[in-house]
């Protein structure tokens, strides 16, 4: 099975080559083998016109990753080449409206459009709804260019239709994990003496964990039992069972729950809300992010109690407790997090280690706080913190 893959790229735009490694790894971790990359200008229409025909004539699969910003109409070339018309497709109307309504923006009639044969591709991140046009001979899918739309409209549907049109089987699976590394190596050892054929791959971002199952063999019965006995093992830490990043797990948490978050942080920065600002939307679920670095700010800001810093010092329980309490008493917000820590490379003046940091999450329900000692030189203490964060906000809004 051939599948090609064609981005577009502005002459203005420096060559991404992670992005498009990203992309292309989307589809190898759901089985999909990518053969062929092009990356066509986005204004030569032309060329994208002739390789879309040579296409047709040499792969099985042709995946179209569409910038929008093209002066060309692409899906007008797609619908001339499959002999069909452009017309508004009653399911894209459906997902445009309900995107629409919840951005509180009035998008294009256009993004409703597709070639009259097409099978939609629902967007719940943005308004581009994609579609996939099929023959006999070829599948043709067009997708967002913005990876947080992308992914998940790669994995929920163009992989899938691909595996059940070829009657491919994806021998591979993506958990998304985070916490104790050494609980987790004992946990895959386990896992591969139970399953010969299966082989596990890690990758670890400063606490931040992509695991990558690989199955060799066609026991679909042993393998469910070996996925079972590994997330059973380790669900309290496992918090997606698909690539994703923590600040798009918990964006998605918010979104689904509907629910504001207020961040407030000392040596982190500002790293952890800028990862939920990310996400297209993000206005709708943050209310704030402030960076209140000074013992100062965590007063007048906060409502931190002067008297408790004096006395346990700016990175403290007491003073991460407090800086979540103050962002909850303010309003406007469900969730609060707080970080406060040292992350070096000198100490504070004071007795603490470097790598202390405390991380509070909380609701009007409560607040708790939690304590750790973090290694690493400053920005591997500040990655790893930002991370944590983001994790114990995700496991806090799962529980409720």
């Amino acid at each position: 099975m051939k599948t090609a893959l064609i981005f577009f790229r502005s002459v203005e735009r420096d060559f991404d080559g992670e992005y498009y490694q990203k992309v292309i790894n989307a589809f190898r971790n759901g089985g999909i083998e990518i053969t062929t990359v092009e990356i066509l200008a986005r204004n030569d229409g032309r060329t994208f016109k002739r390789r879309v025909e040579e296409f047709c004539d040499c792969v099985d699969n042709l995946v179209i990753v569409d910038g929008e910003d093209h002066s060309f109409d692409l899906k007008q070339i797609i619908s001339e080449q499959f002999d069909t018309a452009l017309v508004e497709n009653e399911n894209a109307r459906i997902f445009l409206d309900a995107v629409s309504k919840n951005d509180g923006v009035e998008y294009s009639d256009r993004y409703a459009l597709l070639p009259i044969e097409a099978t939609v591709i629902p967007n719940v991140k943005g308004a581009f709804q994609g579609f996939i046009l099929d023959t006999a001979d070829l599948t043709v899918a067009v997708i967002p260019e913005e990876y947080a739309q992308l992914k998940p409209m790669c994995d929920k549907y163009v992989i899938p239709y691909i595996e059940n049109k070829y009657g491919v089987k994806n021998n591979r699976l993506i958990l998304k994990y985070f916490g104790d590394i050494i609980a987790l190596d004992d946990v895959l050892s386990e896992a591969e003496a139970l399953y010969e054929g299966l082989n596990c791959a890690v990758e670890n971002k400063n606490g931040d964990v992509t695991v990558d199952l690989l199955f060799d063999g066609s026991d679909d019965k042993a393998r469910a039992e070996v996925v079972r006995y590994i997330v059973g093992k380790l669900k309290e830490n496992i918090y997606a069972e698909f690539d994703t990043s923590l600040g798009e797990r918990l964006f998605d948490v918010l979104k689904l729950k509907n629910l504001k978050i207020s961040v407030a942080e000392s040596f982190t920065g500002g790293r952890v809300v800028s990862e939920i600002i990310k996400n297209p939307g993000a206005s709708l679920y943050v209310n704030e992010g402030a960076v209140t670095y000074s013992n100062q700010s965590k007063i007048k800001r906060l409502g931190v109690v002067k008297e408790d810093l004096e006395k346990h010092g700016a990175v403290s329980s007491v003073v991460a407790y407090q800086m979540a309490a103050g962002l909850l008493r303010g309003g406007n917000c469900d969730v609060a997090i707080a970080t406060t820590g040292i992350a070096g490379p000198k100490s504070d003046d004071t007795d603490k280690p470097v790598g202390l940091c405390y991380v509070a999450v909380g609701m009007k329900d409560g607040v708790h706080t939690y304590k750790y000692t973090l290694a690493g030189n400053r920005e591997e203490i500040t990655e790893t913190a930002k991370n944590t964060a983001l994790f114990l906000a995700i496991k806090k809004l799962k529980s409720i």
